[in-house]
């Protein structure tokens, strides 16, 4: 089996709990889920704004990994289960994944870690 490398970003929300942004194993980087949250202002926004906010968070996580965002292969979206607007989920989404890729799962929650938290998105990416 390949050896672990936990990876740090700077340029990412620092994590909230006993975990790492992310684990290299391999040719892949598994990313920990990330909050639309802004590094600098601390704040959230809209789902669009958030969506928007945790794929530039992952963004970050993929260069200090050496990769990026676009060599994503899976990613999952989790959100709070009042989320009607779909469209600006997609819409941001879409933004950074405008061919279609990666492999994508949605789901719906009654609550995530914190109440201005729409959601939650977490990435699989190819890092050879």
């Amino acid at each position: 089996m390949s050896e672990l490398q936990r990876i740090t970003a700077d340029g990412a929300p620092a994590p909230t709990g006993p975990f790492v942004h992310a684990v290299r194993v391999g040719p892949l980087l598994y990313t920990s889920g990330q909050a639309g949250r802004n590094r600098e202002t601390g704040e959230m926004g809209s789902i669009g704004e958030q969506v928007d906010q945790a794929l530039r968070n992952i963004g970050e996580i993929a260069t200090a990994a050496g990769t990026s965002l676009s060599r994503a292969v899976k990613v999952t979206l989790i959100l709070r289960d009042d989320v009607t607007d779909t469209a600006a989920v997609n819409a941001a989404y879409t933004a950074h994944f405008p061919d279609g890729l990666p492999a994508r799962t949605s789901f719906f929650v009654s609550r995530l870690k914190n109440a201005d938290m729409l959601v939650e998105i977490e990435a699989v990416i190819d890092a050879s």
